[in-house]
């Protein structure tokens, strides 16, 4: 339960900082609404202080990571070790500039040469992508690039919810209100309305790999909210856009750390916009007629969580009910989790691995090497039937030395049981080289 999207937000925060997995988008969707959502309940004076002194240092370790991960003509791939990506580039810049207008120094060379990146090769980015990076563009490089934004206006059409809001919002920053209003409106007429409230759905798959975007209904959603605030912050479809965002949350965040980030943002814009509840607010829960659950949220506990088991819940139809003063908004999700007994899971079957050493340069077999002599090593892993999960340790041999650490072969070719299939298929890895 919550008074206000705060209480969400700070559920939002508490699962971004704690997903245990680090490529570039979420590295930066860590730290990106850690900064701003953070700066915005030090301003309202809500939200957990201890929590919020913690923050600046995840944040900071958020960043030396993402400064590690930049390549050497200023883009970010998915991992380290890619090639530099639209999408991932576009998000990290943007992240970057909105860590440092909330106040955390922001390494302004990293800042620079993203930006550059940005600036060189936009053209070439699909067209959602190029929209972002625009917006992007005009929030650190005011000025720059207002034909090409002008100029994607005349493709309206092609653009996606997401693409529409991102443009609509650079064009803002630039100071071309006339075509922001245009874009807005066009934005606005694609909105489906629905029983949870205001949204624009995401018609067309995504791209994959180095050109996923990352499309969905919430992440559209979530920046067109954006730029319904910074545009036409009277709107009044707005607060159902609010509505439907508050509704579509999941247990954890959002569903994707990408998807959470920007529902936050989006979400943090509208507290800046609206008045905080300054009283108390009172709930009761009650579960078949008898009342299970009852108390205040204020500022500084904005949200509250409630757990029924199921010994409580009687066998078939339960009503459960919550009520509040008259006139006092409170936001709610149910959230449903249950667990089955499972049997023993069978391993695997036999695994085999095989390494072989041949000289680079000729391809020929080798048993042993020669001082100077570069060696190529192959990996070949074999598994008895399709599994998942499996970590290979290859020991350097002495006297060797790793020259290139990029593995050589990122593909897997797999054959259903039902029929054949091939599939070659990027995979994301991490390799560390030891000595």
């Amino acid at each position: 339960l919550g008074r206000s999207p705060a209480g969400s937000m700070v559920e939002g925060l508490a699962y971004l900082t704690g997903y245990p997995y680090g490529c570039v988008e979420q590295t930066m969707s860590r730290a990106l609404p850690n900064a701003v959502v953070a700066r915005a309940f030090r301003q309202l004076g809500i939200g957990d202080p201890v929590v919020q002194h913690e923050l600046p240092a995840q944040i900071n370790a958020g960043l030396q990571r993402l400064y590690k991960f930049q390549t050497s003509n200023g883009g970010w791939g998915w991992w380290e070790n890619d090639v530099a990506a639209a999408y991932q580039t576009a998000w990290v810049v943007f992240g970057l500039a909105q860590t440092a207008e909330a106040g955390y120094e922001v390494d302004e060379t990293v800042l620079a040469r993203g930006l550059s990146y940005l600036l060189q090769n936009h053209w070439e980015f699909d067209l959602p992508s190029q929209a972002f990076a625009l917006y992007v563009i005009s929030l650190v490089a005011p000025d720059n690039s207002v034909d090409v934004m002008l100029s994607l206006t005349k493709q309206a059409e092609q653009l996606d919810p997401f693409g529409q809001a991102a443009l609509a919002l650079a064009l803002h920053h630039n100071g071309e209100t006339a075509a922001a209003q245009a874009m807005l409106a066009h934005l606005g007429a694609g909105a489906v309305e629905d029983d949870d409230g205001l949204y624009w759905p995401v018609a067309n798959p995504d791209g994959i790999y180095e050109r996923k975007a990352m499309a969905s209904a919430t992440r559209s959603t979530a920046l067109a909210l954006r730029a319904f605030l910074a545009i036409q912050p009277d709107n009044p479809r707005i607060p159902a856009m609010v509505r439907w965002l508050m509704a579509h949350r999941q247990a954890q965040g959002w569903g994707t750390t990408n998807e959470t980030a920007f529902a936050l943002l989006a979400l943090t814009d509208y507290l800046f916009a609206t008045t905080p509840v300054e009283a108390e607010t009172p709930y009761t829960v009650t579960l078949n007629d008898t009342v299970v659950a009852g108390g205040t949220i204020n500022a500084l506990q904005p949200s509250v969580q409630i757990t029924l088991t199921a010994a409580q819940l009687a066998v078939g139809q339960n009503s459960l009910q919550i009520a509040t003063a008259e006139g006092t908004p409170l936001y709610y999700r149910l959230v449903e989790q249950s667990y089955a007994p499972q049997g023993f899971q069978q391993r695997a079957g036999v695994v085999t691995v095989t390494r072989r050493y041949f000289d680079a340069q000729t391809g020929e077999a080798l048993t042993a090497a020669t001082v100077g002599q570069l060696v190529q090593v192959q990996l070949s892993v074999q598994l008895s039937k399709p599994a998942s999960y499996l970590l290979v340790e290859d020991r350097l041999p002495g006297g060797l030395i790793a020259l290139n650490e990029r593995l050589g072969a990122d593909w897997q070719r797999t054959l259903a049981e039902s029929h054949p299939y091939y599939n070659d298929d990027l995979r994301y890895n991490q390799k560390e080289i030891r000595g």
